[in-house]
């Protein structure tokens, strides 16, 4: 945020989840203390940090009060957190469906932001659709895409779409479902529970983490997308995905859950057995990157044409069919442009194994001001 009356610079923190729902914005010493509290420092260790920073000695109380304030906005990783999280986890599985009625505009003014993104599609429908990849960005920013992935699905006989996200902010590092209806401003959409039971007697437990699903927008834009567009009725399975990109290209030991492998084998399986006409859909953002995401320069015309360069090769990659070493090689450069969705974009193609992958589109959605850049894709799998 913008300095104060006082020429200090403040920086806000949130919790993106809402699991706290208070903002504090800290000075830049009450920041530096903030991040030296990662439970491998002592109090010693802090003032002897700051000393040696700042030239100048913090008193122990003052740190003490800090963190008695991050407690109570529960902003520390201890019993009064996770007795929160555990009492909105509780009302999210005692709850008739997974509602965000309240958080979007009215079902007119949702149709009209929705048609206003898809005005733009100059595709055909596509017979024979497997597979989708759209973005999972906001409406007016992604609509190129939105657009070109959604006008080859239109016609599609599918009465079930498994929607593969991202777990943006949840607390879960494996898979993540949820078996709850999706009540959105638009109606409600029934979920596969008996698919998802079908595939935990597989693997185990998709939802210990299921609460993870109450915040994260990556399923919800799919699911209103497809209420407006598909004729009839349908219902569906979100699971979001973890990122198996980690240094070297593989995904860290799981400690919530099953084998991400595993769980995709299973979903594979379990689709071809019913044979219930199935649509799986990749919510996917690639890159993010300008200043606002870390960069240290103001973005350029020759950087963003490089970060395109980087998004097609990897798109290629999906289009070839190689999607191992597209996890391969994002992870061995340790994913320099921030690509979320690594793990939905892999686990589509290990879902319908031997499909052809097309990319329809490339956008990147650049906003200079904010110094936010976001780019996508459109594809399908047939």
């Amino acid at each position: 945020m913008p300095p104060d009356e006082d020429g200090q610079q403040r920086f806000v923190f949130y919790d993106p989840s809402l699991i706290s729902e208070v903002q504090l914005a800290l000075t830049g010493p009450g920041y530096f203390i903030v991040m030296h509290l990662d439970g491998q420092h002592t109090l010693a260790d802090i003032e002897e940090a700051f000393q040696e920073f700042f030239n100048a000695r913090v008193p122990v109380d003052q740190v003490l009060e800090l963190v008695q304030v991050l407690d109570d906005a529960m902003f520390l990783d201890n019993d009064r957190f996770r007795g929160q999280l555990a009492r909105l986890t509780s009302d999210y599985r005692a709850a008739e469906a997974r509602d965000n009625c309240a958080r979007w505009p009215s079902p007119e003014a949702l149709r009209v932001e929705i048609d206003a993104a898809l005005a733009a599609a100059d595709g055909e429908p596509v017979p024979g659709l497997r597979g989708l990849i759209a973005p999972h960005l906001d409406y007016e920013r992604g609509k190129p895409c939105y657009a070109a992935a959604y006008a080859a699905l239109r016609g599609c006989p599918a009465v079930r779409y498994v929607i593969l996200g991202t777990n943006h902010f949840g607390q879960g590092s494996a898979t993540v479902a949820t078996g709850k209806d999706f009540r959105t401003p638009l109606g409600l959409v029934p979920s596969d529970r008996d698919l998802l039971q079908r595939i935990e007697a597989r693997v185990g437990d998709l939802c210990v983490n299921e609460f993870d699903h109450d915040r994260e927008h990556s399923i919800e834009l799919q699911v209103h997308l497809l209420q407006h567009v598909c004729p009839g009725p349908f219902e569906m399975l979100g699971l979001l995905i973890p990122d198996p990109s980690g240094p070297g290209g593989t995904l860290p030991p799981l400690e919530d859950g099953p084998d991400l492998a595993d769980v995709l084998e299973a979903l594979r399986a379990e689709l071809a057995a019913d044979g219930k006409p199935t649509v799986v859909i990749a919510s996917a953002d690639l890159s993010h990157v300008g200043q606002s995401f870390g960069d240290p320069r103001p973005t350029t015309d020759e950087f963003l044409a490089e970060v395109g360069r980087s998004d097609r090769a990897h798109l290629d990659l999906l289009a070839a069919r190689r999607e191992e070493e597209f996890v391969r090689r994002v992870g061995e450069a340790h994913n320099p442009t921030r690509i979320c969705s690594v793990g939905n974009l892999y686990a589509l193609l290990r879902v319908l194994p031997e499909a052809e992958c097309r990319i329809l589109r490339y956008h990147q959605a650049v906003d200079r001001l904010a110094e936010t850049h976001v780019t996508c894709a459109a594809g399908v799998v047939i």
